[in-house]
């Protein structure tokens, strides 16, 4: 298996996390939290049949805990990609990739997976609108 990963496959990862980030802070919340719930449930089942055998399972069930506790709390969906990450390397090295005919495509999720991560540890918000936030004055 070719496990050639470049920056531009680096970059690549970044950029997929920040479109993400982008498109998901334009859907209101609560709607933000129940779909990334669900695509975390969904990011559970995406290795399975994928060169690991029995161990593909219990990221399933792990990922559907962890995505019914984030329904309620975005640390959880964080958690989620974190473990998703975790399985992105392993098949890196040593299962199949997320996307066939690419062999990097498992490297570039462990890059983009912990960007998602850091955004939903601190709540998902919107882009918008902490870029568009006045500062605070203390007087």
């Amino acid at each position: 298996m070719d496990t050639h990963f470049t920056y531009i496959n680096a970059l690549a990862a970044v950029a997929i996390a920040l479109v993400f980030i982008a498109v998901m802070s334009l859907v209101k919340e609560p709607h933000r939290q129940t779909i990334n719930a669900l695509a975390i449930a969904a990011a559970g089942t995406i290795y399975w049949s994928n060169g690991l055998g029995f161990y593909e399972f219990p990221l399933g069930i792990i990922m559907l805990f962890l995505a019914y506790k984030g329904l309620t709390d975005y640390t959880y969906i964080a958690i989620g990609w974190l473990v998703h990450t975790v399985y992105d390397v392993l098949h890196h090295f040593y299962g199949q990739p997320i996307i066939p005919m690419d062999p990097s495509s498992s490297a570039g999720c462990a890059v983009c997976d912990p960007i998602l991560a850091i955004w939903f540890f601190f709540g998902a918000p919107s882009i918008y609108t902490v870029f568009t936030k006045t500062p605070k004055t203390v007087l």
